[in-house]
């Protein structure tokens, strides 16, 4: 196995819907630092649910474009239409348009891929001189912090280690972001990192956390890295009305590709 999650999951959607209800506050304050404005041409890379994708085309606006590129893009076609483009591909082989875009955007995208320098390499070819890169991926430092301590979240975080380990995950991703972008020639650097409280809910528990574990499930237990007993407890946890912790930092970088007006 190579890609960590599984698009086809039953319950998909869903965490994409979670996932994005929980971060795009994050991505449009660096759109609004950027300066993103009417006319852009943009580009969405891993587009996933097409949050980014509705977000970009309503500030670009009619004079604008979005183009929304995934290998799966089944909750993007319905937004296909006026200034949004929908394109299945893959970055890592298919070459976007040179030179062209005033914003390419991929969040946790890069994480997943073998190469993020090639990947990374890959974006900024893209971005037309004078335009912007923004790349937004989680650094797992911050999962261990949970309070009251406990047995079953530790289990379950080993467990996840373990299986970053037999695949092209990198856990550790968001923290080389803004090196990798200087790296690659891009000026005006910055980024931004915010970890998400984890608050444990009676009735929901922490929908955005237990589905991650929930979709890794059979690949945890088939590898015998956890048994049932030990993924109740994990959810227990946070039904227990009492637990806190962080989820992984998600952090956002940006930076400018040198020259243009």
């Amino acid at each position: 196995m190579t890609y960590l999650l599984d698009p086809a999951w039953h319950a998909e959607k869903t965490r994409l819907d979670d996932l994005a209800a929980h971060y795009d506050p994050g991505t449009a304050a660096v759109f609004d630092r950027i300066g993103v404005a009417p006319g852009w041409r943009c580009a969405d890379i891993g587009a996933g649910g097409g949050s980014v994708v509705e977000m970009l085309a309503d500030r670009v606006g009619p004079g604008g474009h979005v183009l929304a590129v995934d290998n799966d893009t089944r909750y993007l076609e319905p937004l296909a239409g006026g200034q949004v483009e929908v394109l299945a591909a893959d970055i890592t082989a298919d070459p976007l348009p040179a030179d062209h875009f005033d914003l390419v955007h991929a969040r946790l995208l890069v994480e997943h891929l073998p190469s993020a320098e090639d990947a990374i390499g890959a974006m900024v070819a893209a971005v037309r001189p004078g335009g912007w890169l923004v790349v937004e991926d989680l650094d797992w430092s911050t999962v261990s912090t949970v309070d009251p301590p406990s047995p079953a979240h530790e289990r379950v975080l080993r467990a996840l280690r373990e299986l970053f380990d037999t695949m092209s995950y990198d856990p550790c991703c968001g923290r080389t972001l803004p090196r990798a972008l200087r790296r690659a020639g891009l000026d005006d650097v910055g980024f931004r990192a915010e970890p998400r409280p984890l608050t444990a809910d009676r009735e929901r528990g922490v929908p955005l956390w237990e589905m991650f574990v929930d979709q890794l499930a059979p690949h945890l237990l088939g590898g015998g890295l956890l048994t049932q007993a030990d993924l109740d407890a994990f959810h227990r946890l946070w039904h227990d009305g009492e637990s806190t912790g962080f989820g992984p930092l998600m952090v956002s970088a940006w930076g400018r590709l040198p020259g243009g007006a």
